[in-house]
């Protein structure tokens, strides 16, 4: 029996812009997922955060459905709509998802034998946190290091992009980037390969004072989110997109120097034009309005439409005072912390 684990990511900046290009600030949390597993005659899959769900297999069953997505996924990617592949991974309590995501790692591994899967995430899901990441990377590193495969990180990462493509359309990678290697990562989406930097030079200090606030359940999945930005007026999103790849830029910038001030500025503004592509909501736009009057500044991590707030005042005492009278659940984690490992 093996357990390795992934942290979860925040967006810093650049959430949605990615997908088209933009640059993204990307950092590791202190809130992981680990992924138990041992040798068995099929396979087996069950995640503790839906208990009561259990799925079992025949290796040959678990290939069939993973070459029956990638199908599916080529076909929607040519019909610029990815509406038929969520609603078929979305059957039997997620059965054909959770079966690609062990089967990719197969396929890609020449694995043909049989094994179980118990899954825990301190990673709360659809708050922006890069639960379906966390568990794509940590699901692989199980798997290769129980069959001693021995991959690099590049390739484990290049496996756990393709489980992140089937439940989010046309992701950047950054999720599954950051949960893989760790640290604050600045990431751009590219042909062939995509831009990762470790920015651990750049701000060798450790970021203060955020808190990731939970406002509630989004009623749509991140590929649903993604999808509803594409199809936007073109010329009204890319202005928007645009504008959040300079804020990007310049946070960069502000990170190096410290400048706090402008930090909480470009924030409040990646909040705006993310507000303004339709993926905020009202407890959003509530929560941020009420950290901006304190002198704060707020915005949605990730897809949107819910999730998480990311949360930041120079008056730590201040700010968690206002989040508790609002009632929201919060946690101060570490940002840039170690990515993929095995825990014995």
């Amino acid at each position: 029996m093996l357990l390795a684990s992934s942290p979860g990511k925040v967006h810093f900046i650049g959430e949605h812009a990615v997908v088209y290009g933009e640059p993204a600030i990307l950092c590791s949390i202190g809130l992981r997922t680990y992924v138990k597993i041992d040798f068995s005659k099929n396979i087996s899959f069950i995640d503790m955060e839906w208990p009561n769900i259990f799925h079992s297999w025949s290796v040959e069953n678990v290939l069939e459905i993973t070459e029956k997505c990638e199908d599916l996924w080529n076909y929607c990617k040519n019909a610029e709509d990815f509406s038929k592949l969520f609603s078929f991974i979305k059957e039997n309590g997620y059965e054909f998802y959770r079966a690609y995501i062990v089967g990719i790692v197969m396929k890609n591994l020449n694995i043909k034998e049989g094994f179980s899967i118990e899954v825990r995430s301190e990673i709360p899901t659809g708050s922006g946190l890069g639960s379906s990441a966390s568990r794509a990377v940590a699901i692989t590193k199980a798997i290769s290091e129980l069959f001693e495969k021995n991959i690099s990180l590049e390739k484990l990462n290049k496996i756990a992009f393709n489980q992140e493509k089937i439940i989010h359309g046309n992701p950047s990678g950054g999720d599954n980037s950051a949960c893989c290697y760790g640290g604050i990562l600045w990431f751009r989406k590219s042909f062939p390969e995509n831009e990762i930097i470790s920015l651990k030079d750049e701000i060798p200090y450790k970021l203060e004072n955020f808190f990731l606030v939970y406002t509630k359940k989004p009623e749509k999945t991140t590929g649903e989110l993604v999808q509803m930005v594409a199809n936007l007026d073109k010329e009204y999103r890319e202005k928007r997109i645009k504008e959040i790849g300079r804020l990007t830029k310049e946070m960069r910038e502000a990170l190096k120097k410290r400048d706090f001030e402008n930090i909480k500025n470009i924030i409040n503004l990646a909040q705006k034009n993310l507000s303004e592509l339709g993926v905020s909501n009202n407890e959003i736009e509530k929560l941020c309005e009420n950290v901006r009057k304190i002198g704060g500044a707020a915005k949605l991590c990730g897809a949107g439409g819910g999730g998480i707030v990311l949360c930041y005042h120079e008056d730590k005492e201040r700010l968690t005072n206002l989040i508790k009278r609002l009632g929201y659940k919060f946690w101060e984690v570490d940002l840039g912390v170690e990515g993929v490992k095995l825990e014995n």
